[in-house]
């Protein structure tokens, strides 16, 4: 639905579609790099690139268009800048807030790593030679599951701090965002100060260590989200804080919009494809910065909403921890349908990945976090009633409380 106008206060339907398509990108992202070796091993194995058919170029080009997975959990750290904002905009219970929190995250957080642990356990009941062999050159799963469960691992793990984590590699995000929200009531309340200071860090960190990330695998998170990463959340404050004049402001229409979404979309497949060669950079990084800002705000300018992304954005988070342990139990049907586990030489099969996340998500988050979610709004309700009444002295000079 399009409408014109715009109102100030925020459609939070809008920052949940939003939201929604990020996950939703991350899971193709992952869907294609898990369960498709690549054009190169495809042509050499199945169909040599000179005798490629039109619908065989179309799935490569459709394919290349698939890998800014690092742009879109950015754009995560955008949307949680952004609504972190609100949530502390006249929030002066810290606690409360971490407590919220919690509750929050960390339930679904740990589903995740629960549901790996079954992708295990399918993967050792259905393919026990991929479980216990080497397999196409990978180290047999069964010692993938062993450095896991290792019990320092596992509980650096249920720490938010991600070590050796083959089926919940996107977790490596998830330390940056939780000291965002340990430093969150710190930055909202300093904002100019801390802006300064990150941009400072962001900067110098630019200079010395140049346009691509460091691993995170082998990077202390600390280091990382002040020298990397912090900057996005900042960026996401101030997009809040300036929603209005940002709106106001926003002079493209809705077809002008559009059209400046698909052209900087391209341009970041480019770059990020042939000037870097994939790797995850800062040009593109701060490209993604560009791109929600055209997202969110001509969104809230003209209060587009797309409906099917929103139903995604409420159970985006679960779909984020449990996707990746998900893509790899789809390995298993590839393995029964004749393919490798690892390097599948088929156009379609990744296609797979994207409905087995989607749905299994959705029922977890059933399970999981939608119980969090109604145990939140209750704490919510137990606060506002709580909340000492005002006074009112009507015209007689009685006090009453409303």
């Amino acid at each position: 639905m399009l409408q014109q106008g715009h109102n100030a206060k925020v459609d939070w339907r809008i920052i949940s579609w939003l939201r929604g398509l990020a996950a939703f990108y991350v899971v193709i992202n992952h869907s294609r790099g898990a369960l498709f070796s690549d054009s190169m091993m495809y042509a050499q194995y199945v169909n040599p690139k000179e005798s490629w058919h039109w619908w065989e170029w179309a799935q490569i080009t459709l394919m290349n268009h698939t890998g800014l997975g690092s742009e879109f959990v950015i754009l995560f750290f955008l949307l949680s800048g952004f609504s972190i904002a609100h949530s502390l905009r006249s929030n002066t219970n810290i606690p409360g807030f971490y407590k919220r929190r919690f509750v929050r995250l960390y339930p679904p957080y740990l589903l995740g790593i629960l549901w790996a642990f079954f992708a295990f356990f399918l993967i050792w009941t259905f393919v026990p030679a991929v479980y216990y062999n080497p397999t196409e050159g990978y180290a047999p799963m069964s010692a993938v599951y062993q450095k896991v469960a290792h019990l320092p691992t596992l509980v650096s793990n249920l720490l938010y701090m991600p070590k050796d984590n083959d089926l919940t590699h996107q977790y490596w995000s998830l330390p940056f965002e939780v000291v965002f929200y340990l430093l969150a009531p710190w930055m909202i309340r300093k904002f100019k100060f801390a802006s300064v200071i990150m941009l400072l860090l962001y900067a110098a960190g630019w200079m010395v260590f140049g346009m691509v990330y460091h691993n995170p695998d082998h990077t202390n998170t600390l280091f990382q989200f002040s020298l990397e990463y912090g900057v996005y959340f900042i960026v996401g404050i101030l997009f809040y804080r300036y929603k209005e004049r940002l709106i106001s402001n926003f002079r493209l229409n809705k077809i002008w919009s559009v059209a400046a979404i698909i052209v900087l979309f391209e341009i970041m497949v480019l770059a990020k494809g042939y000037l870097f060669g994939g790797e995850h950079n800062k040009i593109t990084g701060i490209m993604t910065i560009v791109l929600t800002y055209l997202l969110m705000f001509s969104a809230l300018k003209y209060n587009f909403r797309i409906k099917w992304l929103e139903k995604i954005g409420d159970y985006s988070y679960t779909l984020y921890v449990t996707h990746w342990a998900t893509i790899y139990i789809v390995k298993i049907i590839a393995v029964k349908l004749g393919y490798n586990y690892y390097f599948i030489h088929n156009l379609f099969i990744w296609y797979l990945g994207i409905p087995m996340s989607l749905g299994t998500a959705y029922l977890l988050y059933l399970l999981v976090e939608r119980p969090s979610n109604l145990y939140l709004e209750k704490l919510r309700k137990q606060s506002e009633v709580s909340k000492p009444k005002p006074l009112i002295i009507n015209p007689v000079g009685e006090v009453a409380r409303t």
